[in-house]
């Protein structure tokens, strides 16, 4: 799994699994048209190793190891694709919760 998030070092996911970050302040959603729109992100996405490289069921092996800010609708549309195609996929919150 990945290295503590709170101590500024980035996560670094296994193999099918997705880390999730919490976004720095006001950071904006990756995908262009909604950071055209002023989107914040809800989560920063940083994706494991989605498959075996060049094989049919890999998924997205350009972000592999890398951490993408997304809104809720962008991060929702990704989990659904990566559930979909890699059954054994694990999900790794480390997004702590907002002080009350």
């Amino acid at each position: 799994m990945g290295d503590d998030p709170a101590r500024g070092q980035p996560p670094h996911p296994g193999p099918d699994e997705i880390v999730l970050s919490a976004p720095a302040a006001r950071q904006l959603c990756n995908t262009l048209q909604h950071a055209r729109l002023g989107c914040l992100a809800d989560v920063v996405v940083t994706f494991g190793e989605l498959g075996t490289r060049w094989q049919r069921d890999a998924l997205w092996q350009d972000a592999w190891g890398r951490s993408f800010p997304m809104c809720q609708e962008c991060w929702d549309t990704a989990r659904q694709i990566a559930q979909g195609t890699r059954p054994g996929l694990l999900i790794t919150e480390t997004r702590r919760p907002a002080p009350r």
